[in-house]
């Protein structure tokens, strides 16, 4: 079965307009649809070469986000260590 998905809706220079769920099945009666697939894609961010931004920033999905923060953490627990030696 197609399943739906969310799709973005881009406008001119590149600018997302809406977000929609749309089956792959009906994605040839939008041409400026683009899957966001697990991106928390939100209107009037940017898609360009295969990329969406927000704020000159790629749009991470959860998982990445998460692990961004994680590493984050590390770093400024070696810091805190570092800083009590």
């Amino acid at each position: 079965m197609d399943e739906p998905m969310n799709y973005a809706l881009i406008g001119s220079e590149g600018v997302v307009t809406n977000i929609i769920w749309l089956c792959s099945a009906n994605r040839g009666d939008f041409s400026n649809a683009v899957c966001v697939a697990n991106r928390p894609v939100a209107i009037g961010d940017v898609y360009a070469d295969g990329v969406f931004t927000r704020a000159g920033e790629v749009v991470l999905t959860y998982p990445e986000q998460i692990a961004v923060l994680q590493a984050r953490i590390l770093e400024l627990e070696a810091q805190q260590q570092n800083a009590g030696t």
